[in-house]
């Protein structure tokens, strides 16, 4: 709180001045007027001039200076007067003393009660000053108050205005709203264009207001959809272009309105069937993919002033009737395309697998599903984390962070290469596989594509050509040295016929030469007969590769001729000292099948077991299994067939590489399989190095008859 100043009717040194002289001149007058003369009154003059200084250090000082004169005065008058009126003067001036002393106390009071009295005054002065000043700021903060209501009523009622305009237009976006949710892409144009003609009529209320949508066609502008013009509808739904508002709003590109259509007579809008016509007219362009293709009109009634928010609403609406014609129309595309596309991809022999960014959706299209046994178009994804299939890459297992797929959806592209695939059902594929990612327009990976075909006959086939390529270069390099060999075998039996018919012509001029007429004829025909047996294996090989050959089938018992045929080798074998050993079947076994062409395979191996076999014996044998076939073995002792080679002695225009032995054309063991494969049989061989070897005729059960002798026992 501020320091409080006392009130000074006179001021401190003028009234302590006055004082002091009041002093002087009361000690003076009580000096010089003598003992019976009391001045007391006048002392106390002194103190009061002193109290009007509201000094109390100041009023007791000059108490006590007008008390030590007045006891100095009453000391020297005891000398100056009798001994009977000092008692006198002794009381006069004691009551002096304490009157000054009394007064000095009263003044001493009074001067703090005056002091007391003007702190209280100066503190209700103060408090005075606080309470005015504070009223004034009340008075301020009540005017600013006022202006604060003031401007709170106007921003309330702006508000106010501001939350109609606001409700208006919630209610406005929320119609809008719906409208956009309606304009759904399967809905029909006519359905959009009835929807929004309907919206724009709710959003501008009022019994006199109508709407509708025309488009430009050919002949005019058409009304494709209307609203408020009554339940009987429009006069006409067509209009002339040269008449109409709309074409004048289609070719201007713009919005435009009539307030009263009766200024333009020559122009024409839609008019109801039934009831008052239309006066005003505001109508904006409906723009499709930058085109002008019809307008959005808004009718009344009445004459009309039609506002910036009407303007920009019908030109809201029908921007979003462009956008739903838009979306229409890029729908059609699309779904068009994505028909096509899809067609495309289903009828294509190729693989397509499709993934997500994330690999959490995969899928393959029919062929790619079918070729890894998966159903088409489900989500295998959990299926490749599983690894339910193992891919290969040059036979070694691939690591599922390096499928083609995973690789594309990392933003690599992998180039067409041969994976193998190992199914869950254990089958193997080859696959000519690729992949590629595909991005947004920011360049984001958001998928990735993969491309696989199955080669795997493909690779069957370029394997078995390759087989095939190396067989024909071998089977050309044996047929080149068959030619040589048939040639040369053809060569000599040839000039042996020639050389004995020479000996024969001479031996008919000379008959001393009679006698080796019998010799010569028989080596003629041994020469004739291997010139024609070379000849007949030539040509069953080119009835084999034509498909000619023929069988002529007969019932014969097997026995018989497998003796005959061990009777014609017999004297080969005893050339070379071999053993010949034929067992067959215990029981009479007879057999239908060509004859010549069975003697011709078993003649056949026992000549070339005859041919290998330097020591021992050779052995046939019959025999028949529990499914009733019939084997026909020809074993023999002699130099036996490497593994490499047994694979290889049935092909044709194939030897062993053998020149002392292998002496002919090499078709014999082919020509041979190729007969009994065409009667339903097999031909096998088992053999060692140094063991020997035995060849195994198998004919089937249905080429065993059953036979009867003439007393009708079998």
């Amino acid at each position: 709180m501020a320091e409080r100043k006392r009130v000074q009717y006179v001021s401190p040194r003028v009234a302590i001045a006055l004082a002091a002289l009041v002093t002087v001149l009361v000690v003076i007058a009580d000096v010089t007027t003598g003992a019976y003369l009391n001045f007391a009154i006048f002392k106390s003059v002194a103190l009061l001039t002193c109290a009007v200084a509201r000094s109390r250090r100041a009023l007791w000082f000059f108490c006590v200076l007008l008390l030590f004169t007045t006891v100095g005065i009453c000391l020297y008058e005891l000398h100056e007067v009798p001994q009977a009126d000092k008692s006198i003067i002794v009381i006069n001036r004691l009551f002096t003393a304490v009157t000054l002393v009394i007064v000095g106390v009263m003044l001493h009071l009074w001067i703090g009660a005056d002091v007391k009295a003007q702190e209280s005054s100066a503190e209700l002065e103060e408090q005075n000053q606080e309470l005015a000043q504070r009223e004034q700021e009340i008075q301020h903060q009540n005017e600013e108050l006022q202006s604060q209501t003031e401007e709170l009523e106007r921003q309330s009622e702006e508000l106010r205005v501001a939350n109609e305009d606001l409700a208006q237009r919630e209610r406005m976006l929320e119609t809008l709203l719906e409208l956009s949710r309606s304009l759904h892409v399967g809905l029909s144009r006519d359905e959009a264009f009835n929807r929004i003609c309907e919206t724009l009529g709710q959003l501008v209320a009022g019994p006199s207001v109508a709407t509708a949508i025309l488009m430009k066609e050919r002949d005019g502008v058409r009304v494709r959809c209307h609203y408020g013009f009554g339940s009987a509808g429009i006069k006409s739904d067509l209009i002339p272009h040269e008449r109409s508002f709309a074409a004048l709003v289609v070719e201007q590109g713009r919005t435009g309105y009539l307030e009263d259509l009766s200024l333009r007579p020559e122009l024409q809008v839609p008019q109801p069937l039934v009831g008052e016509a239309m006066v005003s007219v505001l109508a904006t362009p409906l723009i499709v993919r930058r085109q002008n293709i019809g307008t959005v009109e808004l009718y009344a009634r009445e004459r009309r002033h039609w506002s910036d928010e009407q303007i920009a609403l019908i030109e809201s609406l029908a921007a979003q009737t462009s956008i739903s014609l838009e979306n229409a129309h890029l729908f059609e595309e699309i779904e068009s395309n994505r028909r096509r596309l899809q067609t495309i991809l289903e009828s294509i022999p190729i693989g397509l697998g499709i993934a997500t960014a994330n690999l959490a959706d995969v899928r393959f299209n029919a062929a790619g599903a079918a070729m890894i046994g998966a159903p088409a178009d489900t989500n295998i994804a959990e299926e490749i984390r599983k690894q339910k299939w193992v891919l290969f890459e040059d036979g070694k297992p691939i690591p599922t962070d390096r499928y083609p797929v995973v690789r594309a959806v990392g933003g690599e592209q992998v180039y067409p290469h041969e994976i193998d695939v190992l199914m869950p059902t254990g089958k193997r594929l080859t696959l000519l596989s690729s992949a590629t990612p595909f991005r947004d327009a920011g360049g984001q990976v958001v998928g990735a594509v993969s491309t696989f075909a199955d080669i795997t006959q493909f690779k069957m086939l370029q394997r078995e050509l390759e087989t095939r390529r190396r067989e024909a270069e071998e089977a050309n390099v044996r047929k080149t040295r068959f030619l040589a060999a048939a040639s040369h075998d053809i060569r000599t039996p040839a000039n042996a016929i020639s050389l004995l018919a020479e000996l024969l012509k001479r031996t008919a001029d000379s008959p001393a030469m009679a006698a080796e007429i019998p010799q010569l004829s028989e080596e003629l025909r041994n020469s004739a007969n291997a010139l024609v047996n070379l000849v007949s294996n030539i040509l069953d090989v080119t009835r084999f590769d034509t498909d000619k050959l023929e069988l002529h089938e007969t019932e014969f018992p097997l026995a018989q001729l497998l003796e005959e045929e061990c009777r014609q080798v017999l004297p080969l074998a005893q050339a070379k000292k071999l053993a010949l050993e034929c067992r067959h079947v215990p029981e009479a076994v007879w057999i239908r099948a060509d004859r010549i062409k069975l003697g011709r395979v078993v003649g056949n191996l026992l000549g070339n077991a005859i041919k290998f076999t330097d020591s021992g014996g050779i052995g046939v044998r019959t025999r028949r299994d529990d499914a009733g076939k019939v084997e026909i073995s020809v074993a023999d002792t002699g130099i036996g067939i490497s593994p490499e080679n047994q694979t290889r002695i049935f092909d044709e225009f194939w030897q062993l590489s053998d020149p002392a032995r292998s002496k002919g054309s090499g078709l014999g063991l082919s020509i041979s399989k190729r007969l009994i494969e065409a009667m339903g049989g097999t031909i096998i061989v088992q053999s060692a190095l140094g063991k020997g070897s035995t060849f195994t005729i198998t004919l089937p059960a249905s080429s065993v008859v059953p036979h009867h002798d003439g007393d009708g026992k079998p």
